[in-house]
């Protein structure tokens, strides 16, 4: 068990999700306009800025009733990625099968965060924070992207399939940005914690 959660945990890695966003962005940028990739952007960006700001300020300031202490980045990536690819696949659509992949991408993302706590990374709470974290971006970019332009399901299945056979082929990356956080945390707790 302890084995498939850390595989399953791998595939909300930023190390993965990265050029799995920047493949999303290029491929807005190619279809749906410039507009649509600088928004979905954004969006990563203000997911990834808010988890690293909240890991940030809760390292240096965090009083000790709080057992938030480090939002999970595997989780708010994981569904702004996940989430975002899903909203672009099936714009628009409303079938059976697309609710069902829908239900199968929330189930997916889940998962992960699940993953998380499994491997002790992480407490069901800052696992929620991720989640809250990922959601809202990702609602963000969805109210944005309403009715544009998909991809056909052959590109939008092997863009998917690709990240599997990335994250199945390469070993768990051991880069975390965790210290650098915590590292900035320390410097800045005179600024941020003042009485």
């Amino acid at each position: 068990m302890s084995a498939a959660m850390s595989l399953l945990t791998h595939f909300g890695a930023i190390a993965l999700l990265t050029p799995f966003a920047l493949v999303i962005a290029l491929w807005l940028w190619h279809a749906a306009g410039r507009a649509a990739a600088l928004w979905w952007c954004l969006c990563v960006a203000g997911v990834g800025l808010t988890v690293a700001l909240a890991k940030v300020y809760l390292a240096a300031c965090a009083p000790a009733w709080i057992a938030l202490r480090s939002p999970s980045g595997h989780a708010a990536f994981a569904t702004i990625a996940y989430g975002g690819y899903t909203v672009i696949a099936l714009a628009g659509r409303r079938s059976a099968r697309a609710w069902t992949f829908r239900a199968a991408i929330a189930a997916w993302v889940l998962l992960i965060g699940v993953s998380r706590v499994v491997v002790h990374a992480h407490t069901p709470g800052e696992v929620v924070a991720g989640l809250i974290a990922g959601a809202l971006g990702l609602a963000v970019f969805a109210w944005r992207y309403q009715g544009r332009r998909r991809p056909p399901y052959r590109w939008a299945a092997a863009l998917l399939l690709l990240v599997g056979v990335v994250a199945l082929a390469t070993p768990t990356p051991h880069f975390t940005i965790e210290p650098w956080l915590r590292l900035a945390a320390g410097w800045m707790q005179p600024l941020l914690c003042q009485p």
